[in-house]
């Protein structure tokens, strides 16, 4: 006879990893279906088979909801640059990242429905700073801090709105469809960049 014990273990994921996971892909669905007005907190709860409660545990709005979604569709963010990476070709290697984003994949689109429906709802700009515009953001700050620590930008380099020339053609592209999303938009974006910052010594052997 075997041996007794307690009750066994669920097996697979816990039973709230697998809810999480089921609000997520609900409200991937409900966007790419429906758009913004298709994702409201008792739809998605419908649609992943849980209450709405357990959707408020994780999130405080359906903006958060939606913008988390988009990692279904996005994928991991791209790693850091490897050690010795120049300055022109790891912040191209973000922003290149942005760019095949919005162009391979659905989250084109639905970050251009998020972005038009955030100037009427707070919840939803607010969501779209906190898990999306700022960490990408984060990355390139960080890059272009050290590059001023170290001499190869000017110290008086707002990196902020050094940040805002190199994404913001990308959005605008995205949002106004004028030209593409080209491969080669974000070398070219970083190398006008830094020429404006009074920056050689970051570029890439290939840009100089």
């Amino acid at each position: 006879m075997g041996e007794t014990g307690g009750p066994r273990s669920p097996r697979g994921r816990p039973r709230s990893e697998r809810a999480r996971a089921a609000v997520l892909a609900a409200a991937t669905e409900l966007l790419v279906a429906g758009g913004v007005q298709a994702v409201t907190m008792e739809a998605i709860a419908a649609r992943a088979r849980v209450s709405k409660s357990t959707v408020y545990k994780w999130w405080p709005t359906r903006g958060h909801v939606m913008l988390d979604s988009l990692a279904h569709v996005t994928g991991d963010p791209p790693a850091g640059p490897a050690a010795g990476t120049s300055l022109a070709d790891a912040l191209a290697a973000e922003a290149g990242a942005l760019v095949r984003i919005f162009r391979e994949t659905a989250a084109g689109p639905l970050v251009a429905d998020l972005a038009a429906a955030a100037q009427a709802d707070p919840g939803i700009r607010t969501a779209l700073d906190e898990r999306w515009v700022r960490p990408r953001r984060a990355a390139c700050a960080r890059l272009l801090h050290d590059a001023v620590a170290r001499g190869e930008l000017r110290p008086d380099t707002d990196v902020t709105a050094a940040l805002d020339q190199l994404f913001a053609p990308v959005y605008h592209r995205l949002l106004f469809g004028h030209a593409p999303l080209a491969d080669d938009l974000a070398a070219t974006l970083v190398r006008q960049l830094l020429d404006g910052l009074g920056s050689g010594r970051g570029r890439s052997d290939e840009d100089q």
